[in-house]
């Protein structure tokens, strides 16, 4: 192959792909432009997180690096502020000690914030799924995590879930975010956002926008996390015009899946 056939058909290639990413938008799909190759900010929270660990196996309990309003929520309790993720921290690791911190996933759309999927170890083989919520102002801090334990699963709950997801769409987009608590939501269910956690029928006040004629709203999973029977963690892009990232923990209560905890950045 001589160099200007070389040259013309790798142009004829980006003109394709050029074709083809018009084509989508035309139709109406989605084509998300994630901020995956920000490989400092990875490199960063990272290292803040291992710098964190080791940390917490000297001093129990340590907050680094959350903040006043930052949550934690451990299996089905959140907990807000330094004092309260301290305690937490405490009880969780009084008898178990924390080896071990593996990243598996990220996901971010804006170079400062982004969701951390990774695995804790203890010093007994214990597992423990977590979803960090990672902002950059100054520096780097967690304004989230959750965290449960990791066990053998018996079932699949993802049909049961996409169709509650369907649910909470649709109310959002007939502008009825109270439906949205009272059918989607458990009775305990929360929104936590910016510091503040929203409970029960206070989360349809707190969904108050969803009510303007012009709102919609699109919910795209990027990845649904089966912790154990009972907990399933949820990471996905919310668009509304403009792009944003979401996290879901849905919880079994008796034969019902239901939504306990609604973070969004």
């Amino acid at each position: 192959m001589t160099l200007q056939i070389y040259i013309r058909t790798v142009l004829n290639c980006i003109r394709k792909g050029m074709f083809l990413m018009i084509l989508l938008s035309l139709i109406g799909l989605k084509v998300n432009k994630a901020y995956s190759q920000d490989q400092n900010s990875r490199t960063a929270t990272y290292k803040l997180q291992q710098t964190w660990l080791k940390t917490l196996q000297k001093q129990q309990g340590s907050e680094l690096p959350y903040t006043e309003i930052s949550g934690l929520i451990v299996n089905e309790t959140l907990h807000i502020g330094k004092p309260s993720i301290k305690a937490a921290w405490n009880e969780l690791t009084g008898s178990d000690q924390i080896t071990k911190y593996d990243t598996l996933a990220y996901f971010q759309l804006y170079p400062g914030q982004l969701f951390v999927h990774g695995i804790y170890t203890t010093d007994k083989g214990t597992a423990f799924h977590s979803i960090i919520g990672w902002k950059k102002s100054e520096s780097w801090v967690k304004v989230f995590e959750a965290i449960a334990p990791k066990s053998g699963v018996t079932e699949n709950s993802k049909t049961e879930i996409g169709l509650l997801r369907s649910s909470w769409e649709l109310y959002s987009n007939q502008h009825r975010p109270d439906l949205i608590a009272k059918n989607v939501f458990a009775g305990e269910g929360r929104y936590f956002y910016k510091g503040v956690e929203y409970v029960g029928m206070q989360i349809a006040d707190a969904y108050g926008y969803m009510k303007n004629d012009s709102y919609s709203i699109d919910l795209t999973p990027q990845k649904i996390i089966q912790v154990n029977n009972q907990i399933v963690y949820e990471v996905g892009i919310y668009d509304t015009g403009g792009q944003g990232l979401y996290f879901l923990l849905w919880v079994k209560k008796g034969e019902e899946w239901k939504l306990w905890l609604d973070f969004n950045f």
